[in-house]
């Protein structure tokens, strides 16, 4: 399958709450697992499955900098997960609306969580060698 994003994704894991973008519910939890400079993946738990593009809204505190990130995003795909106890869906989000500091702050933490995972990778495969 030809991947057709433009921009890197980087992964992580980030709790966050969401919401149908029209309801002021945020019970809704879910978790980030990677970030791009127009998208993210998620993970949710749904009782029923959400509707391609409909707009939802989301509010994460970004670890290791104590700042809460809230921005909009339009649902590009859905597919069910097998095997998670925590998640039953995953999902595609384009972001449409975030604050261009609030971004820079969610793709500063990606980038920097990734780097050190690919630090720390190499020296543990330098140290088997």
């Amino acid at each position: 399958m030809k991947d057709r994003r433009k921009f890197i994704r980087f992964p992580v894991i980030i709790d966050a709450h969401y919401s149908e973008e029209n309801k002021e519910d945020w019970k809704q939890q879910c978790s980030i697992v990677n970030i791009s400079r127009e998208g993210m993946g998620v993970t949710v738990y749904l009782k029923a499955k959400l509707s391609l593009g409909c707009m939802l809204k989301f509010m994460v505190d970004v670890p290791e900098i104590d700042k809460t990130v809230s921005f909009t995003g339009t649902l590009n795909w859905i597919k069910a997960l097998e095997g998670d106890p925590d998640y039953n869906y995953k999902g595609g989000i384009k972001l449409t609306t975030i604050d261009p500091e609030d971004k820079w702050a969610l793709l500063d933490y990606a980038y920097e969580a990734w780097k050190e995972r690919q630090e720390s990778d190499g020296i543990k495969e330098a140290s088997t060698k």
